[in-house]
């Protein structure tokens, strides 16, 4: 008997359900949602208490450790009352790494919530942390006074640490990065 003969049972197919969210846990005090800036713009007047920078020059990233911590990082810190995410990524980027930054290039956001655990926040306090790759005209000696050490690696080797370390959102920082070597490659940076 051939199979088109054969009687089929009607078996209902799943639907799928695309919700476009995906939530990332910060630690216990926050939950954040990722905004991609070509698509989302920065929102005006939404604070920004803490922000991420990728330092790049060249086919390099910078990575960067506080004593005593144990772990490296890319330039991230709270942003200072009365300064913008920017200008932190500017002044954290000389502490941090000793870069003098020539160009920011906002990757996007995490539009974040304060969680009912955070004890310095009411609970669904909004803030937003920028992301940035932060261009370097110039990376010299971090200051002494800045107790930080730092670490330059080809852009493959910065990318597999930033999948190690920033696992929920290294695909963004990617992104950030991708967009920087177009950029730099076609001569469409400043300086």
């Amino acid at each position: 008997m051939p199979l088109g003969d054969i009687p089929m049972p009607n078996i209902p197919t799943p639907e799928t359900h695309y919700h476009g969210k995906v939530e990332i846990i910060l630690g216990d005090h926050w939950t954040a949602e990722y905004f991609d800036a070509e698509e989302t713009p920065l929102p005006e007047g939404a604070p920004a208490l803490y922000a991420y920078a990728c330092v790049v020059k060249g086919d390099y990233g910078y990575l960067s450790e506080k004593d005593g911590d144990d772990g490296w990082n890319i330039v991230e810190g709270a942003v200072s009352e009365g300064e913008t995410a920017e200008e932190f990524v500017t002044r954290a980027a000389y502490e941090q790494v000793g870069a003098t930054i020539s160009e920011t290039l906002l990757v996007g956001f995490l539009d974040c919530e304060a969680t009912s655990d955070n004890e310095q926040y009411e609970a669904h306090f909004r803030s937003v942390r920028p992301l940035y790759v932060a261009v370097a005209s110039e990376v010299n000696p971090i200051p002494e006074e800045f107790p930080y050490h730092r670490r330059r690696l080809p852009m493959n080797q910065f990318q597999n640490e930033l999948r190690k370390r920033y696992l929920l959102f290294s695909q963004h920082l990617f992104t950030g990065l991708n967009r920087y070597t177009i950029l730099e490659r076609t001569g469409q940076l400043k300086g």
